[in-house]
């Protein structure tokens, strides 16, 4: 085989692993606790997605939004769009609680001012001018989906389905994404578009473990420093020395479903409870929930990948 064929071929095996990335918008509450910036940590260095977009919402946007930005620079991901969400939920009262993790935020984390545009137009921008389906992988309260799907229905028919992290679907434990917002989160189940939930069920089996967190602390380039800093800021605000992996796993979910075992069926948020999600098995559903995972299988893919250094991250 000549060099130029080489070559050629090369350039056509790239050009199709491109094309095979799924592209994703991260909508997230990441400030509130660790896992968010886990799971975003985790998008960035699965080669499989295209993030094309990271949204913030409820409470503090505007920190949540520098410490999205301050990451997506450590990653040196500043290509990715990002906006700002809604501050308040659609119903639900607010919260005013701080967070430890916004102390690695400095006077030089400004966020620029195309940031400052509505998670909701952005999200509506994005998927309507997007050629394949967009994923929508929700980690936080619904509230910034279900203000796209209202703003423009059309979206709904370049949405490759919404993964979302919330609920509990074997149990009738109240979920804190879910309760936080439980009009967004009763519009997006009932929205018509397919979607894909990992709740407590599922992801409180998924814990760092010791070792996880030594080759964390061992891995020294710039990305993993930093996220054990902000392991470190949580720590000391939940007195949790070990994690748990929530919303990390629902990004697994986007390309690695075979991680978890899935039931479809039929959700519910009534609005008149505590944000509790009413699941009924139902064979043909478009809605699909986590009902078993290979927690060891996910937590040996999460540390390989996130402690692997900034190279090749595109």
């Amino acid at each position: 085989m000549t060099w130029k064929r080489l070559a050629l071929l090369i350039s056509i095996c790239l050009s199709v692993s491109a094309q095979a990335r799924i592209p994703i918008i991260l909508d997230t509450d990441i400030g509130d606790s660790i896992d968010d910036a886990l799971a975003l940590a985790f998008a960035l260095h699965s080669p499989e997605l295209d993030v094309r977009a990271v949204t913030t919402v409820i409470d503090d946007v505007e920190s949540k939004t520098r410490l999205a930005w301050k990451m997506l620079g450590i990653y040196n991901r500043r290509d990715i769009a990002l906006a700002m969400g809604a501050p308040e939920p659609l119903l639900d009262p607010t919260m005013s609680a701080a967070s430890k993790e916004f102390a690695v935020l400095t006077r030089n984390d400004t966020i620029p001012d195309t940031a400052r545009k509505r998670a909701a137009e952005l999200i509506v921008d994005i998927v309507l001018q997007s050629r394949a389906k967009i994923t929508i992988v929700a980690i936080g309260p619904l509230t910034n989906i279900a203000l796209a799907i209202k703003t423009d229905p059309r979206i709904k028919n370049n949405i490759e389905r919404i993964v979302i992290m919330g609920g509990a679907y074997l149990s009738s434990e109240a979920e804190y994404n879910v309760k936080r917002d439980r009009a967004a989160a009763e519009i997006v189940f009932h929205s018509g578009v397919p979607v894909t939930a990992v709740g407590l069920d599922v992801t409180s089996q998924c814990k760092l473990r010791e070792k996880d967190l030594d080759r964390l602390r061992m891995a020294l380039d710039p990305a993993s420093i930093f996220l054990v800093r902000l392991l470190e800021l949580a720590e000391e605000q939940t007195h949790e020395p070990n994690p748990t992996l929530y919303d990390p796993l629902a990004i697994a979910a986007v390309f690695r479903p075979d991680l978890l075992e899935w039931q479809a069926g039929t959700v519910d948020v009534p609005l008149s409870g505590p944000g509790q999600t009413v699941f009924k098995p139902a064979a043909g559903s478009k809605t699909q929930v986590g009902v078993k995972v290979n927690a060891p299988a996910f937590l040996d893919l999460f540390v390989g990948r996130v402690t692997r250094g900034l190279g090749g991250l595109r």
